[in-house]
């Protein structure tokens, strides 16, 4: 026995077409909507390696433009690290030089080695000392975390002189603090990121 044909089919076929035009109507909406809808999406990663230095440059596309966000690091994998993060679409130098920061994050249920509102002491081995202070959040799965950031008219400072020495150590609150970040591969890493986020190394990299 064949079967019978649903209500709102047979509405469509003996109306000569309609159900086939509709069906080809929403295709083409479809087709407009996801042509025309802003999308996020990550374009791409790349990493290097200078030294004890990473670099990430990750490239986003915003639906809009193409934003390229370069993170130059040591440390991390269980350890705090020291890091500069910087975008293609932030201020530069000379007017605004990228700024060192000393991050620690962990898993949740787990505290982290800085406190928010600490004082902190960047010091480098050439004897530069630059003070900053500790502010905290959690980013997107619930981690927290902790970054301790100098001042930023001290940036420049704290950049030329790790530009040209081998080690930043910090003190938090008058104590030693737990690590020492290397900077073996800094400037290499430094040139890195500049290249890839558009920025000159003017007052760093000569």
């Amino acid at each position: 026995m064949a079967a019978t044909p649903l209500p709102y089919r047979r509405h469509f076929v003996q109306a000569g077409g309609e159900w086939n035009r509709l069906e080809s109507y929403m295709r083409t909406l479809a087709a407009i909507l996801i042509m025309t809808t802003p999308t996020i999406g990550h374009a791409g990663t790349q990493y290097w390696e200078y030294g004890d230095w990473q670099v990430i440059v990750e490239i986003v596309d915003t639906g809009q433009d193409l934003r390229v966000n370069c993170t130059a690091l040591t440390g991390g994998d269980g350890d705090p690290s020291l890091r500069i993060e910087v975008s293609n679409g932030d201020a530069g130098p000379p007017n605004f030089y990228p700024n060192p920061t000393l991050k620690d994050v962990v898993i949740r249920g787990y505290p982290t080695q800085l406190k928010e509102g600490q004082h902190v002491v960047f010091k480098v081995d050439d004897g530069t000392k630059v003070s900053g202070s500790v502010i905290s959040g959690s980013d997107e799965n619930g981690f927290p975390w902790v970054v301790a950031e100098p001042n930023q008219k001290d940036s420049l400072r704290l950049l030329q002189a790790m530009q040209r020495s081998n080690q930043v150590s910090f003190i938090v609150e008058g104590k030693p603090f737990c690590f020492n970040a290397s900077l073996a591969g800094f400037t290499a890493s430094y040139g890195k990121i500049a290249e890839q986020c558009e920025f000159p190394t003017v007052g760093i990299i000569e």
